[in-house]
């Protein structure tokens, strides 16, 4: 799938900013659309290094790559086979806001 070129409005609890700041190192997010039969949400944030083709952007004085994927799966539940999901616009897709808080923990959204 192509990088998904949306912003989204990116709230990160006080806390994780100042222990971020000033780092080398970045928050990377994990927001994940399941498609399967419902449509599920996951979400994922570790601190670290991003993948080689993220992109990284400065949220708050905090360095922050979001990696946004749709996946889908052939059978209900979890534990079954994932692949990614052909989307042919994922901007339409991608969420308008994420949430982390300080144990990096979160949730995105589309309202």
């Amino acid at each position: 799938m192509r990088e998904a070129e949306v912003k989204c409005d990116i709230q990160i609890e006080e806390g994780l900013k100042k222990r971020l700041r000033g780092s080398s190192y970045v928050l990377v997010l994990y927001p994940t659309l399941k498609f399967s039969c419902l449509i599920s949400k996951r979400f994922k944030a570790q601190i670290g290094m991003p993948p080689e083709n993220g992109k990284i952007i400065e949220v708050d004085g905090v360095k922050v790559c979001v990696i946004f994927k749709v996946i889908g799966s052939r059978f209900c539940g979890d534990g079954f086979e994932e692949f990614e999901f052909p989307v042919v616009d994922p901007e339409k897709f991608y969420p308008r806001w994420i949430r982390v808080k300080e144990d990096l923990s979160g949730d995105f959204g589309y309202l």
